[in-house]
C-alpha cells in the first residue's frame, strides 16, 4: 500500500527540484560605485599592550604552583 503512495511524491519531488536548476534566476549583479577599500584600509590598529586586567591574570597564573605530575598507571 505504501508504494502507489510514495511513487507519485516522489515523482513531484522530483519535478520540483528540476524546475529548480534551470539557472536562469535572474540574479542582479551589485558593484561598486564608489572607491573600495583594500583589506589593509580595514584592519583597525590595535595595541599589543596589555590591558589591567590581563596583567592581573597573567600575575595570577604566575604565582600558582605548577601542578604536580600525575603517575603513569
Amino acid at each position: 500500500m505504501k508504494l502507489p503512495i510514495v511513487w507519485p511524491l516522489g515523482v513531484v519531488c522530483a519535478i520540483g527540484l528540476m524546475s529548480g536548476c534551470g539557472g536562469n534566476d535572474n540574479v542582479p549583479i551589485i558593484t561598486p560605485n564608489g572607491p573600495t577599500a583594500s583589506a589593509d584600509d580595514q584592519l583597525i590598529p590595535q595595541s599589543d599592550a596589555l590591558t589591567s586586567d590581563e596583567a592581573a591574570l597573567v600575575s595570577q597564573a604566575d604565582s600558582e604552583p605548577d601542578p604536580a605530575p600525575k603517575a603513569d598507571l
